[in-house]
């Protein structure tokens, strides 16, 4: 413990040796809900308008008036189980950098890309001689794909030639994409892109189109840039609806994912938006939300619903329905609701979701976490069907230290049986979940720098069976995230 704690002292002490930051105010560290996604680059700083609302002329000006921009995060994740089970640490440490022309006749080109190396841990390869455990949260911090690794790793991250056309952009290449169930999943140390062609038209008035094919993502917590089939199963897998391991990993057949998103404003207050997810030879799934407000006294009510269905395309990936990772019939329908207050630096919110249990919802994990509000960091709901949850959420901004945020959320999550294989894809118990946050941009000589410190605990509702499988990193666990990020 010793050890842990000089760890955490050094990531705190890291961050703040960088020069001073030049760009304008980073946005706010991301909420406990989920909501809205960080992005991984500060926004675009001010400039005068002969360079910022004026096109260039020429080849030489696109790149001389080009904006670079570089991020480094520090990143210490820790994970205590009960009694004698295996414990895990590690510290990672990346740094990047993205660059982007200015418009030239409306086109532009940017590429980026990220170095990351292992600090410290403990063994994240080696299973645990007792349990057969290994770390779940901590070995994300690297590349799942080679847990073993210590040396630099990096990747090609962002490529693309963007055209502008008075209020709209298309996209062609490597980009950075947000949607609610495609997203970066920015809980680690670089989030996930996608290569492909991206849409967004705004031409009609408080209406934004949204169309794209995608053929390669670049995971988080991987170094490879991998097909739309091959990214299955870069992440652990779970168990068939027989209770087998799946072995959908390497054996997919897609030639893409094709998304279109429509979000409309209706009124000052009221917002609806509708995602189709069509993945060739895999699934579609179909997400709406309609969020609605109004004010009461000094503050306002909010309120939000949600429904989500899916169903399987083609073979659900190979004609084999054991190789399969949709299988072949199967349907699942979600709905998340959420009733919330604000006032002043306050925000409370009551949530709840229910996935039905005619099948497991399936988004594949490699691709983004899900949206439902009853979401808290470390812990998700897909592959599961016959699930209630019930969160509460709240947030505080506190007003004599601008941007300084405190944030906790509690929530019950009540899943079918471990052994109910067709429902509970990686054995999940129902479990309780307490988070805490606190966030903060810095200020002054360290403008620039952002931080945030997130403990969790997790409890058993539930039957495990006395076997370690259905605990370890599971449930019954303490957690503590300390996540330090530098923009300029």
């Amino acid at each position: 413990m010793n050890f842990l704690l000089r760890l955490g002292v050094a990531a705190l002490l890291l961050a703040p040796c960088a020069t001073q930051a030049q760009q304008a105010e980073p946005a706010p560290t991301r909420p406990i809900t989920g909501r809205p996604v960080l992005p991984p680059y500060p926004a675009a700083p001010a400039t005068s308008a002969t360079t910022d609302t004026l096109p260039a002329r020429t080849l030489a000006e696109a790149f001389g008036r080009g904006q670079w921009h570089g991020r480094v995060r520090n990143y210490f994740l820790a994970t205590l189980n009960q009694s004698s089970l295996p414990d895990y640490y590690a510290n990672g440490l990346g740094a990047g950098a993205r660059f982007e022309t200015a418009p030239l006749h409306g086109f532009s080109v940017g590429a980026g890309g990220f170095f990351w190396v292992n600090l410290a841990s403990n063994n994240l390869a080696t299973p645990d001689a007792a349990t057969g455990a290994v770390s779940r949260y901590e070995v994300g911090l690297f590349d799942v794909s080679n847990p073993a690794r210590r040396q630099l790793t990096g990747r090609p991250e962002e490529l693309f030639g963007r055209y502008r056309w008075r209020k709209s952009v298309a996209t062609f290449g490597r980009q950075l994409l947000v949607t609610p169930l495609l997203n970066p999943q920015d809980g680690r140390l670089s989030p996930n892109y996608a290569q492909g062609l991206w849409l967004e038209m705004n031409e009609l008035p408080r209406t934004t189109l949204t169309a794209g094919w995608l053929t390669r993502v670049a995971v988080r917590s991987t170094s490879e840039w991998a097909s739309v089939a091959g990214s299955l199963g870069l992440y652990p897998t779970g168990v068939d609806e027989t209770g087998k391991r799946a072995a959908y990993a390497g054996n997919q057949s897609s030639r893409g994912l094709g998304v279109l998103g429509v979000s409309r404003q209706l009124g000052t207050r009221t917002r609806v938006q509708a995602w189709n997810y069509y993945a060739d030879n895999l699934f579609n799934s179909l997400f709406t939300e309609l969020i609605t407000g109004r004010a009461l006294g000094a503050g306002q009510l909010t309120l939000g619903a949600q429904y989500h269905y899916q169903r399987t395309v083609g073979t659900g990936g190979n004609a084999n329905p054991a190789l399969a990772y949709s299988a072949p019939g199967r349907r699942a329908h979600a709905l998340s609701a959420r009733l919330g207050a604000q006032r002043g630096p306050w925000s409370l919110s009551a949530n709840y979701t229910r996935i039905t249990r005619t099948g497991r919802f399936l988004f594949p994990r490699e691709w983004g976490r899900e949206p439902f509000y009853t979401f808290l960091p470390r812990e998700r709901t897909e592959g599961s069907g016959g699930l209630d949850a019930a969160a509460l959420l709240a947030s505080y901004a506190v007003p004599t230290a601008p941007g300084l945020k405190a944030e906790v959320g509690y929530g019950h999550y009540y899943l079918p049986d471990v052994k109910n294989f067709r429902l509970n894809k990686y054995g999940l118990p129902s479990y309780s979940q307490f988070n805490a946050s606190l966030s903060y941009p810095f200020r002054g000589w360290a403008r620039g720098l952002r931080g945030q410190l997130l403990y969790l605990y997790k409890a058993s509702l539930t039957d495990t069976y006395g076997e370690a499988r259905y605990v370890v990193n599971k449930v019954d666990m303490h957690q503590l995230n300390l996540i330090l990020n530098y923009d300029f």
